[in-house]
């Protein structure tokens, strides 16, 4: 052999794929640096998702250890080969959904094993998957253009996820197996490096891309530690494509040659051998000489040092790796890996909350100014700068309507998108919710001492739940209690009708009718409730309750006024207003309680509520009850006012548990 380890830098890395503990001594004896095993997705999670074979996560646990017990670097690769087969029957790589378990996959196995690794490449040499879409000899074997051109994106997108994943672990060198760019590999380059389709591929690769494949390039571009190129039985590593990869792709990235021919040509002669990895390491060699930071070279095949043979290499690489060995750590830093947290923010129009959730629980909380677009992802920003990684999750809630992943924010008038929230964040997992999905979700794991009793059991019981909230609008929300857990209801309960409930009060609807014409049901004297039962409501009300009485030029005064006027019984109007708002919402909660009938409770939540228990007291409690032939079900009912602080982020972060939970 032309070269041995003295040849390389101090710090150049000699390494070797393994299929199990059974070659660990053969690998030690070698006296390679390091060794790459894969982890069989199916191994951990037999359907790809749900539930964990803790058999499985035991075994890597046991390679793991082996491996440094024999002073041996661990490099992880967490796919390279079939999908678990329920995913495949759920199309496999075509699925844009599998690029998102492989992230919480990832997450799974690295959290258990992650200290004692290495180095992780997520996904080895996805040109593969790819190719058995185009007809190749690799599973599932099809040639199907649309196939082929969402497997290779889903999968790039699946590596970006899980880098972030592990980001959010808080751990080092990772990086991205990818195959040699020469060849037919530069989409996937260009995507990992560029962030961007290669132009010149793009007009036919556009029409079979997924809707919204933009947004995921800054995830596939995730920022990695190093990048591995592959060499096959065809290739050869020539100092050329080395220098070409640098120039156009890695830059000062470290770069890793993957050899992958001592794995498929064991039908070369020994001599053959000699020359072949003479000529790899003449050209790794070259290129280390003309600045390329070339950083290892791994066989993908564990030689058997006490056979002889034609066939037989080891005793050639055993030449090439004596001499010593590298003092590069064996593992991830002492202490750099940590605990997941999360984000979950309460987004105003004036003012975003934004909360750290560290083991399922608030830990911090700090206030924004919502501002534009760019100002409220800046806030994101720099809470997760602070921290120093990327969250696991966000949940973002606000008042609007979701749609495909994007919110509506009619308070802060923009919109706020779910892609928006990952690339600012760099979170495996972002969701914008309704502020009344999250509104239903405080109530999840509500106690009695989080509770004022208005009637029925001192601590909520479990089942069904509804949620009423007066603040800014009306809003309503429930959690159906099915199958052992909670699920969102969601609707639009705040713009059901509301009629004069005594004769006294027509004339005030009337009067509402004129001051706005557009809430009221064709040409009844129904309104929408949201316009006299809320913040926004309370001086329409105030208003016709005025001219009804008399007054036609009564001011449009703010809810606060009209109701610290009331309390103080210094104005009759805001007495009479308040009272209708009292004993219309009672009424209003009474009827949604009978037509959903939540036996886990009835809560009433909000600013209005929290700063106004004076409101909700016998007159109330009676109008709820008030309801006929069905007053003793409506009595049976347990009535509750939250008392939590911050419902809002309380329940951003219970939706966030149960949504990281499916």
């Amino acid at each position: 052999m032309k070269y041995n380890r003295s040849d390389f830098p101090s710090d150049f890395l000699f390494g070797v794929a393994s299929s199990g503990e059974q070659d660990f001594e053969l690998v030690q004896r070698t006296g390679f640096d390091c060794c790459s095993f894969q982890i069989d997705w199916v191994r951990v999670l037999p359907d790809g998702r749900g539930t964990v074979k803790e058999a499985g996560l035991d075994v890597y646990d046991r390679l793991t250890d082996a491996l440094l017990a024999r002073g041996i670097r661990p490099c992880a690769t967490l796919h390279h080969g079939e999908l678990p087969a329920v995913l495949m029957d759920m199309g496999g790589w075509r699925n844009r959904d599998v690029a998102g378990w492989f992230a919480d996959f990832t997450d799974l196995v690295m959290s258990r094993i992650g200290d004692r690794i290495f180095s992780v490449a997520p996904i080895s040499f996805p040109s593969h998957a790819v190719g058995a879409h185009s007809g190749e000899s690799h599973a599932p074997g099809q040639q199907d253009a649309r196939s082929a051109t969402r497997t290779m994106h889903h999968m790039m997108l699946a590596h970006g996820n899980a880098i972030n994943a592990m980001r959010g672990l808080g751990m080092t060198n990772l990086g991205a197996e990818v195959g040699n760019p020469i060849n037919d590999n530069r989409p996937l380059w260009d995507c990992i490096f560029k962030k961007a389709y290669p132009d010149t591929l793009l007009k036919r690769l556009e029409p079979h891309l997924p809707v919204g494949w933009q947004d995921d390039l800054g995830i596939i571009g995730a920022a990695l530690d190093w990048c591995a190129l592959g060499y096959t039985v065809h290739d050869q590593v020539k100092p050329a494509d080395l220098e070409c990869v640098q120039q156009d792709y890695t830059r000062d990235l470290p770069v890793y040659v993957f050899d992958n021919r001592t794995a498929n040509s064991l039908h070369l002669q020994h001599d053959d051998w000699t020359r072949d990895v003479d000529l790899h390491l003449t050209a790794v060699h070259d290129a280390l000489e003309k600045g390329v930071p070339i950083k290892g070279y791994f066989a993908r095949a564990v030689p058997d040092i006490d056979k002889a043979g034609p066939h037989n290499f080891a005793p050639m690489l055993k030449t090439v790796l004596a001499g010593g060995s590298v003092s590069l750590p064996l593992a991830q830093p002492v202490g750099a890996m940590h605990a997941h947290w999360n984000l979950v923010a309460d987004i105003g129009g004036t003012n975003t909350r934004l909360g750290v959730v560290s083991d399922g629980k608030v830990t911090d909380l700090r206030k924004f100014p919502t501002g534009t677009l760019p100002e409220l992802l800046e806030a994101f920003q720099i809470l997760r700068d602070e921290i120093g990684t990327n969250p696991r999750a966000v949940v973002a809630a606000g008042a609007g309507p979701v749609k495909d992943g994007t919110i509506s924010l009619t308070n802060a008038k923009l919109d706020l998108s779910e892609a928006d929230i990952g690339k600012a964040t760099g979170a495996q997992h972002t969701f914008v919710i309704n502020d009344f999905t999250a509104a239903a979700w405080s109530v999840a794991e509500i106690t009695g001492d989080d509770v004022e009793v208005l009637q029925g059991a001192p601590t909520p019981p479990q089942g069904t739940r509804l949620v009423v909230g007066p603040g800014t609008g009306l809003g309503v929300g429930a959690l159906v209690f099915s199958e052992g857990r909670y699920h969102t209801a969601s609707g639009e309960g705040g713009h059901v009708g509301l009629a004069p409930r005594h004769e006294d009060e027509v004339e005030i609807f009337r009067a509402a009718r004129h001051i706005a014409p557009d809430c009221f049901f064709d040409d009844t004297l129904v309104i929408e409730a949201e316009m006299f039962l809320s913040g926004t409501g309370l001086p329409i009300l105030y208003r016709a309750a005025g001219i009804a009485a008399g007054h036609p030029n009564t001011p449009m005064r703010s809810a606060k006024d009209i109701l610290q006027d009331a309390r103080m019984q210094t104005d009759p109007i805001a007495e009479k207003a308040a009272y209708m708002f009292t004993t219309h919402l009672g009424a209003v909660m009474g009827d949604l309680a009978v037509a959903l009938m939540p036996t886990g409770g009835v809560f009433l939540v909000g600013g209005v509520a929290e700063k106004n228990r004076w409101l909700f007291k016998d007159t109330f409690r009676e109008a709820f009850n008030a309801g006929g032939r069905f007053t003793g079900l409506r009595r049976s009912m347990n009535l509750y006012v939250s008392e939590q602080d911050e419902f809002g982020i309380v329940g951003a972060n219970n939706f966030c548990k149960s949504a990281l939970e499916r």
